[in-house]
């Protein structure tokens, strides 16, 4: 997905960029968590999130510009000695656009402390891109 070819080779003699095979949303939403978050890859985050991420709590919504919505994974990530999503459950809606998650989430604070939390998402995923998340919050522990 990073490199984008500039002729196809039916014609070889056209510039213009061929389009990537976009990523489904389920692929998407498995990527961010489990790479981008796990793994802080900022250059992923970056190719998987969208000019703007519309946050969605219950009677709250946040706007991030992409920069921020990149930036509030490497902030996370400076906040803790670690922060490791493990993903039980992807489900892909039917219409090609959402993808939700359950979770498990394990903190690890600088002074060792661990803490664990358990939480789904929804996610909307636009020509490859995430653009609205929706979420209720975490609780404290793992899903039984």
């Amino acid at each position: 997905m990073r490199d984008i070819p500039t002729s196809s080779p039916s014609n070889p003699q056209s510039n213009r960029p061929i389009a990537p095979r976009l990523r489904s949303a389920r692929d998407v939403v498995e990527a961010y968590n489990l790479i981008a978050w796990n793994q802080c890859d900022l250059d992923l985050a970056n190719e998987l999130l969208g000019d703007r991420v519309i946050r969605h709590g219950v009677g709250s919504v946040t706007v991030l510009t992409h920069d921020e919505a990149v930036a509030r994974i490497k902030d996370h990530h400076a906040m803790f000695e670690s922060i490791r999503f493990d993903v039980r459950t992807i489900v892909a809606g039917v219409d090609g656009e959402h993808a939700a998650i359950m979770y498990d989430a394990t903190i690890v604070l600088d002074d060792g402390t661990v803490s664990a939390i358990g939480s789904m998402e929804i996610f909307r995923v636009v020509d490859g891109r995430i653009t609205e998340v929706w979420n209720t919050g975490h609780q404290e522990g793992s899903w039984a």
